[in-house]
């Protein structure tokens, strides 16, 4: 990845800093939740600055293939398979801890499998069955969520990454489904 010169994006920069991320992690055998955050936060800082287009240039290949390299090497198989569990707790506690955080956890294991690695080539096989799981207990517990509307979602979060919206899904389906059930009830 190069250096844009109209926006003075350090991609290289940007791209050192998660690749180092996820050396430290595979390497060191403490701190086994903040070293995988700040790895997702380098790896996050370096997707909104790049392009998909930057992600897959020779010099985007040439990156995730690194990643991918990482990704099983070392610790990060067993801090990998830790965050999908956390992941997993967050959002079947998103009703009474917080929805949003257990939205985050499932945006960056969405966003390191569609746009550096896929996930089938790091992911333990019980971790990948783990991810229906956790769609379901976002699902299950979003109705009872701290409201997440339109303006609340970030920016970046793309269309596809569902879990964000689904507490305001379902309370305008609530809305709309109640609606003239209310009426009739009320005479």
């Amino acid at each position: 990845m190069t250096v844009s010169a109209e926006s003075g994006r350090d991609l290289p920069g940007l791209a050192r800093q998660a690749v180092d991320a996820f050396a430290e992690s595979s390497a060191r055998g403490r701190d086994r939740d903040a070293l995988m955050d700040t790895a997702f936060a380098a790896l996050f800082e370096l997707y909104r600055a790049t392009t998909e287009a930057e992600r897959g240039s020779p010099a985007g290949r040439n990156f995730n293939a690194t990643l991918a390299e990482l990704l099983v090497a070392g610790n990060n198989p067993d801090r990998l398979s830790l965050y999908v569990v956390r992941t997993q707790t967050a959002a079947e506690n998103g009703r009474h801890e917080g929805y949003r955080p257990a939205c985050w956890r499932r945006s960056m294991l969405q966003m390191l499998g569609d746009e550096f690695v896929p996930w089938d080539r790091f992911l333990r096989p019980v971790d990948l069955e783990a991810i229906p799981r956790i769609d379901d207990a976002l699902v299950a517990v979003a109705a009872d969520a701290s409201s997440l509307s339109g303006e609340e979602v970030p920016a970046w979060v793309p269309e596809s990454h569902w879990w964000w919206w689904e507490p305001a899904r379902q309370a305008d389906g609530a809305a709309a489904d109640s609606g003239p059930l209310d009426a009739v009830g009320s005479e």
